[in-house]
């Protein structure tokens, strides 16, 4: 298909991009908004209509006019999306209340009594989903008991995606299988929504979306108002995305067994792909199918990841970030360079990055950010050093579960912020002793999102040939042998300060 290009838009959690790809998986133009997220009290994260949404339409302009395409060879436009971000729409399609974000730690009292209810096993082998702060069946549970007329009166109950695809031209509420899995309340060896979870949770199946599981499935068209302010053709296909994080994972690459993708953006992962659904013994990894796909993936997750990074440089860098704009560099990398000037470990300096509890391989939802090891000879570069090496032994932790359930974790492609920084990345082979590989197009959520778009109007045969296509590795960082002794005792004291506060502070 000669001139025809692809819109993915990642509708992410800090903030959201649209790139304009073609079908080589060129980026072509993008543009990227950062929005904030609302803290109403203590472990409470919402984000409102006003925040999140108008700046997907303004995104989505500026990239296509920077790209320079012509609007009528856009083929298609796909979202990839956070999940589960908890939306409660009435009758008439409005919303009732802001977002309820993922990173929401209100459903934790509830997890004991699920887990009790329904059988922590049971639940697990019919979910893949171990139940912890990320999954939306407690913070429901939490607004049944605790906004019981919002609940009652709710027609729809739903997360991103679905409420995306809505407001832009689809006909009716469709999901995918990624991200109706992320929530941890569909069954998946059938592929279906659980209905004896809904109904331990309250919530009838008629107020869930439909479960698309054709990759890329046009939906419906982007037409009139929207598709004049977004800049796209009147008339363009919509279809569906995916999961952000296995938007991701398909933007990789990641499409055949033993295949790995790392995603270190706002929330964290490493994604295995496997020819069968197996499940871990320890109930810590989530199993999940690899949508688009006749495989699955396992998983484990950070809930802050590289925005434990941006907390460290909007909290305490207004210097670099004010520094940065002055001279044109990425503050980002002026806190690498600093970075950079610690020695391995800090300085004896250890980062606990749990700001948003602790999932995947430490399941602690009392869990908090901690700094260890300062003294009086402590600066600066220790801390941006801490922090970095914090994110990528809260990684190999995850590594670590994989791999004591039996997944074998060889070369690992990165993608998300961490794969901007060749220091980080460097970092991050050294800290995990896996090779880590570099795509040509770091926009992997967006990329995804595109490919799904170009699967469902046929621009590609199916996923693999996608894929193949627009998929390339563009650098590789080994391990280097002389310096994992100093990453190992580094290590080991991260997993010591946790452990001394486990069970005491957290």
């Amino acid at each position: 298909m000669a001139e025809t290009y692809l819109v993915g838009i990642d509708a992410g959690t800090t903030g959201c991009k649209t790139v304009v790809f073609d079908l080589d998986g060129n980026a072509l133009g993008s543009d990227y908004r950062e929005y904030p997220s609302r803290f109403p009290k203590e472990g409470w994260v919402e984000q409102t209509y006003d925040d999140i949404i108008p700046p997907l339409v303004d995104s989505c302009r500026v990239a296509i006019k920077k790209s320079g395409v012509k609007r009528e060879r856009i083929a298609a436009v796909a979202f990839s999306s956070q999940a589960p971000l908890l939306t409660m729409l009435d009758e008439e399609g409005f919303l009732m209340r802001d977002f309820v974000s993922w990173q929401d730690l209100r459903g934790a009292p509830y997890i004991k009594e699920l887990r009790e209810a329904y059988g922590s096993e049971k639940y697990y082998q019919e979910t893949g989903d171990p139940l912890n702060t990320n999954s939306a069946a407690p913070k429901w549970a939490w607004l049944r008991d605790n906004e019981p007329e919002n609940f009652e009166r709710a027609r729809w109950l739903l997360s991103e995606q679905e409420y995306l695809l809505k407001i832009w031209g689809a006909e009716e509420y469709w999901t995918d299988l990624s991200s109706a899995s992320r929530e941890g309340m569909l069954d998946v060896n059938e592929a279906e929504w659980s209905k004896p979870i809904h109904d331990l949770v309250g919530i009838p199946l008629e107020k869930r979306a439909k479960l698309s599981k054709v990759p890329g499935q046009v939906v419906g068209t982007v037409t009139g108002d929207i598709a004049l302010r977004a800049g796209l053709p009147d008339g363009v296909a919509l279809c569906v995305g995916g999961h952000d994080q296995n938007c991701c994972t398909f933007g990789a690459g990641a499409i055949k067994g033993g295949d790995t993708a790392m995603v270190m953006g706002t929330f964290g992962s490493c994604y295995v792909v496997m020819d069968k659904p197996m499940r871990d013994p320890k109930r810590k990894l989530i199993v999940k199918p690899n949508h688009g796909m006749p495989n699955w993936t396992i998983e484990a997750f950070s809930n802050t990841s590289a925005s434990a990074f941006r907390w460290y440089r909007d909290t305490f860098c207004q210097l670099e970030t004010a520094s940065g704009q002055v001279v044109g560099i990425d503050p980002y990398d002026l806190l690498t360079r600093e970075a950079s000037r610690s020695p391995i470990g800090a300085s004896g300096v250890t980062f606990l990055p749990y700001l948003a509890g602790a999932a995947g391989a430490r399941q602690n939802s009392d869990a908090r950010a901690n700094l260890f090891g300062m003294s009086l000879s402590t600066n600066k570069n220790d801390i941006a050093r801490a922090v970095l090496e914090g994110i990528c032994f809260e990684m190999r932790d995850i590594l670590n579960a994989q791999e004591a359930a039996g997944v074998e974790v060889g070369t690992i492609r990165l993608v998300g912020g961490a794969a901007n920084s060749e220091f980080w990345s460097q970092m991050l082979a050294d800290s995990l002793g896996h090779p880590i590989e570099i795509l040509s197009s770091n926009q992997a959520g967006c990329l995804g999102a595109a490919m799904y778009a170009g699967v469902g109007v046929g621009a590609y045969e199916d996923c693999e040939d996608a894929a193949e296509r627009a998929v390339k590795v563009s650098a590789r960082y080994e391990p280097n042998p002389d310096v994992a002794a100093e990453y190992d005792k580094a290590f080991e004291k991260f997993v010591e300060c946790y452990d001394s506060l486990d069970g005491n502070l957290f």
